[in-house]
């Protein structure tokens, strides 16, 4: 089972196939997607960092879009 990426939690993966990314449905995080470029980086991120990264990319989403982490948010 595919785990959330900022609180390893069990989540669901969302958006297969239609961006170049992962899309997450985490229970404490909600819907979200995540740029390949972040994961292709091998930097160790925190959790606080990626928290961080997830309300930048909220603030940035427009209103009934999934917020899109990308390397700009760390």
């Amino acid at each position: 089972m595919p785990q959330c990426p900022i609180c390893k939690s069990e989540a669901e993966e969302i958006d297969l196939g239609l961006f170049d990314g992962a899309g997450f449905s985490c229970k404490r995080h909600g819907e979200f997607r995540v740029a390949s470029s972040v994961f292709k980086e091998s930097r160790a991120r925190t959790r606080q960092q990626w928290e961080n990264a997830l309300v930048l990319a909220e603030r940035r989403a427009a209103l009934g879009t999934r917020p899109l982490i990308t390397t700009y948010d760390f």
